[in-house]
């Protein structure tokens, strides 16, 4: 008969939430890379005079590709899931002048975020 294992795990909520409004994925035979970007608009003073400024934070996850295939089941799952439970989500038209997700194949190059 198999002993009992015991594994402590310790999880880190240093960090919040990460708000995201738009994302960019590029890939390569190896890992898909997710760009995901928060863009915030904000008022700066420069030589006395106000500029408009468009503060950019963004948080990059390096996935392999079979975890990416796995990523993408299980996101499809959960947006049925909560279109079961809310109704369906409707996206806004898209407007011509400005992307909101883009996809890129790398080939073999590296990402720099």
């Amino acid at each position: 008969m198999k002993e009992k294992q015991h594994v402590n795990i310790q999880i880190d909520h240093s960090e919040g939430g990460f708000y995201c409004d738009s994302i960019s994925v590029v890939y390569n035979p190896s890992k898909f890379v997710l760009d995901f970007r928060q863009t915030t608009p904000r008022i700066d003073q420069i030589h006395g005079k106000n500029q408009q400024t468009l503060a950019v934070k963004h948080k990059v996850i390096l996935l392999d590709v079979k975890f990416a295939k796995v990523f993408l089941n299980t996101l499809k799952s959960a947006v049925q899931g909560y279109e079961k439970k809310y109704g369906e989500i409707k996206l806004p038209k898209a407007k011509k002048t400005k992307k909101k997700a883009e996809i890129v194949d790398a080939k073999d190059e590296e990402y720099i975020g």
